[in-house]
């Protein structure tokens, strides 16, 4: 059974080929999520959205700049908001630039150049479902 999060929750996937996260929009709709798609580094900049985003997923290439110069761009923007960066097969060296660079997950997509998405949000909702459980809650003032 999926676990419930807000509804106005919103993933952006910066990267030139959003067909490689086909089943990204079903399983994230599964949780109430909306999916934005975004196939440059500048259309990530100019996303209107970024105080209710609930995750970023960056491209290591993307066509106008690198996924990792996105990524300070966006630390320095959101900082709290947890981004993964996405390669197209793996590199150690871009795996620990993500690591140095402040980006939650480094993930690889598989041999198809597909991503399965799935186990990426259950990771986001185990966060989400930790924060929420270590909010403190604060009685009002009496006076």
């Amino acid at each position: 059974m999926p676990h419930s999060l807000p509804s106005q929750s919103h993933i952006v996937v910066a990267d030139s080929r959003p067909k490689d996260y086909r089943n990204l929009t079903v399983v994230a709709g599964e949780h109430g999520w909306h999916v934005h798609f975004l196939t440059s580094a500048r259309a990530a900049i100019h996303f209107g959205r970024p105080s209710c985003t609930s995750l970023w997923m960056v491209n290591v290439t993307l066509p106008d700049m690198s996924g990792f110069e996105l990524l300070d761009v966006l630390r320095e923007r959101v900082a709290e908001t947890p981004v993964f960066v996405v390669a197209d097969r793996y590199d150690i060296d871009d795996e620990r630039r993500a690591c140095r660079n402040g980006a939650a997950l480094y993930v690889v997509k598989d041999a198809a150049g597909a991503i399965d998405c799935r186990p990426l949000l259950e990771v986001l909702i185990g966060r989400q479902m930790t924060a929420e459980r270590h909010t403190p809650v604060v009685a009002p003032a009496r006076g």
